[in-house]
């Protein structure tokens, strides 16, 4: 996926609701594919934490491989990298 797809890239509600409460900045609308994690709050004691709501919240485990800055970068980019271990059967905004 190039970045022009991931910032026009559907991230499903349940998605956003998983990861809203680790973005002390995001206001209250829709977050959209290209929003910036770290300018939305998300640093790395929220990633790890994250990640546990993620694995719970979805029933899958993220391999490390895909545990870096890049999938990291923006709400499209992460959830691209969950979306392939789970599918897109969320709703969508």
């Amino acid at each position: 996926m190039t970045s022009s797809d991931l910032s026009n890239a559907v991230v499903p509600l349940e998605f956003q609701g998983l990861l809203r409460p680790h973005l002390p900045y995001a206001g209250a609308g829709p977050l959209a594919a290209g929003d910036d994690l770290a300018a939305l709050g998300l640093d790395s004691m929220a990633v790890v934490q994250l990640l546990a709501d993620i694995e719970d919240g979805f029933g899958v485990q993220l391999p490390d491989e895909i545990l870096d800055e890049a999938t990291f970068a923006t709400v499209g980019s992460l959830w691209a990298a969950v979306s392939v271990l789970v599918g897109s059967g969320a709703d969508a905004v």
